[in-house]
């Protein structure tokens, strides 16, 4: 007559194992959403400020035309430009003391 002995299995985790599946699945549903799933078109009105928008953007501009014309030659500068001056503090602030 043999006795047989045997190690006693220790309890599956199954919230563990249940846990595991749930990302797995999660991880796959985003692949399919992000790189398979077409994504649904909305038919939208456009408003007509955007309209305006898109004309404008489909319009040509020739800067030659511009800087070469008697109007814009005849321009003339009201604004001052800057001077340097001898303000506070020292001629180079990185040099040393």
């Amino acid at each position: 007559m043999a006795i047989i002995v045997e190690e006693p299995k220790p309890p599956k985790n199954w919230g563990t194992i249940i846990g595991v599946i749930i990302v797995i699945a999660i991880f796959f549903f985003g692949i399919y959403f992000l790189f398979f799933k077409k994504p649904i078109l909305i038919e939208a009105v456009i408003p007509a400020p955007l309209r305006q928008t898109q004309q404008l953007s489909k319009a040509k501009f020739d800067p030659a035309s511009v800087s070469n014309s008697e109007v814009f030659k005849n321009l003339r500068p009201y604004s001052i430009l800057p001077t340097a001056t001898s303000g506070p503090g020292r001629p180079n602030p990185f040099s040393p003391f």
